[in-house]
């Protein structure tokens, strides 16, 4: 059950953590745990450099780490979420402090794991405390946590997959949670600067719309309002190239796609994802790949056994696949004049 969080925010709030009793054990990665260290004096009980997100290596961990009273996640998804599965696994207290906002697992209740270099959800505990330290956050790369619009600007095209999947597969269908959905993208569209800029009001924005879509998606336990074709592009992409990737390029790809296919204002699509720094043309991926990526989207969502959405309804044809390309390459790189 969906518990809400007690978030702090601020400059150096991270710095709390030193007054955590007990045995505390940090789940963390070696570049965000020397950015925290410069900037504080603390030394838990145990740290662990969190090097693998395998299923099987995850769930090694509760029999191979200290035991603890309390389970800290500093760092980026992979640290917050290998964080919630130790304290899920000893019911112990979770503080999660994220040195970036790149994603919602922060927030999330569930672990993100690989099995095959495939994504699968393991684990059920909503975090109660999480500190938003602006220096730590800020001290990481701009387009990280920018790519953290990402799961907030797929509402777009998430929204238009869920109404179809309702009018021709009768899948339910809650308006008043589509209608809350649709705010945290105008809030999201009102703040873009902001986000862009990565300030306090930035970060504040990512991680309230964050928390605003865990509890409705919670709430009718789906993640359709925010999850559509958009993140079909981003699964099969991953799939095809086997490689690991900023996840907000792989969903800002797929917004930009998708929203083609839908014919789902294609315009506010693309300023959205430009305003708010999305780095929309995956440059880890080459033309080739995502031309691969689109050609096997249908087969990859049918075998996988997917959610229904505009996949199922447009053919994903080669003048779609070559003009969308054109597209998306004939955009400006770099980042956004204002």
């Amino acid at each position: 059950m969906y518990q809400a969080p007690e978030i702090q925010s601020g400059r150096g709030i991270a710095g709390n953590l030193s007054h955590v009793p007990g045995r505390v054990l940090v789940a963390t990665m070696e570049i965000p745990w020397k950015l925290f260290q410069t900037r504080q004096s603390w030394t838990p009980h145990h740290v662990h450099f969190v090097d693998s997100m395998d299923k099987d290596a995850v769930e090694a961990l509760p029999d191979t780490l200290p035991e603890c009273d309390a389970v800290v996640g500093l760092g980026g998804g992979s640290a917050c979420d290998t964080a919630k599965y130790l304290a899920w696994k000893r019911q112990c207290r979770l503080i999660m402090a994220p040195s970036i906002v790149s994603v919602d697992a922060p927030l999330t209740n569930t672990v993100a794991v690989r099995v095959d270099k495939q994504v699968q959800y393991i684990g059920n505990l909503y975090p109660r405390e999480v500190l938003i330290d602006y220096d730590l956050i800020q001290a990481a790369p701009k387009e990280l946590n920018r790519a953290g619009a990402c799961d907030i600007a797929s509402i777009h095209t998430a929204l238009h997959d869920w109404d179809l999947a309702h009018k021709n597969m009768g899948e339910p269908y809650d308006a008043g949670i589509a209608a809350e959905s649709q705010e945290c993208l105008e809030e999201l569209d009102r703040n873009a600067a902001e986000v862009y800029a990565v300030s306090p009001k930035g970060i504040d924005t990512i991680i309230d719309l964050f928390r605003r879509e865990v509890e409705f998606c919670s709430r009718i336990n789906t993640s359709r309002p925010e999850e559509g074709s958009e993140h079909l592009v981003a699964y099969n992409l991953e799939r095809i190239t086997r490689r690991h990737f900023v996840h907000g390029d792989l969903v800002g790809l797929g917004i930009f796609m998708m929203a083609r296919l839908q014919g789902n204002r294609v315009d506010y699509a693309d300023s959205l994802i430009q305003r708010c720094g999305l780095r929309y043309q995956a440059p880890n991926a080459t033309p080739d790949e995502i031309r691969m990526c689109l050609q096997t989207l249908k087969v990859f969502k049918d075998k996988s056994g997917l959610f229904y959405s505009v996949v199922d309804t447009e053919p994903i044809t080669e003048t779609f696949i070559r003009e969308s390309l054109k597209a998306l390459y004939a955009q400006a790189e770099g980042e956004r004049p204002f």
